[in-house]
């Protein structure tokens, strides 16, 4: 129960911040408003790092595992990031939101093909309804 209680809490924020941001975006341009954005994940990290003190769990990291997250960072953290402003800048936030947020279609078949994750009937329902709520916002 409490892995749920955590994954509707987080989800209710990443619906909230969307909000934040598009109000944000009203006056600026995309990239200098990410760029100002990314001074509130700075600055979590080095409240993280002052309490948590994580360098010698970091120091233990293989070369396979850095490169990866580092790669997620520069994909997920700012890229993607980026991409997702402009579109918020441009678009309406009830509709960029639920399409952005189809990501698990990817993963799905990210899974399914490198990492041979079973396919099953309720996940190829899940994957259906996706694609037809995302034929439906466009």
């Amino acid at each position: 129960m409490e892995s749920f209680l955590l994954a509707l809490l987080t989800a209710f924020i990443w619906g909230f911040v969307p909000f934040l941001e598009k109000v944000g975006l009203s006056s600026v341009e995309p990239t200098s408003a990410y760029l100002v954005r990314c001074s509130g994940v700075i600055m979590g990290a080095l409240i993280t790092m002052y309490f948590y003190s994580p360098f010698s769990s970091i120091a233990k990291m293989d070369f396979k595992s850095i490169f990866f997250l580092v790669l997620a960072g520069i994909l997920a953290g700012f890229v993607a990031q980026l991409i997702f402003y402009k579109a918020l800048k441009t678009g309406e936030i009830s509709k960029i939101i639920p399409i952005t947020s189809c990501y698990p279609l990817f993963t799905f078949i990210l899974g399914w093909v490198f990492l041979g994750e079973e396919v099953t009937i309720n996940k190829v329902i899940g994957i259906l309804l996706i694609l037809g709520g995302i034929f439906l916002l466009k």
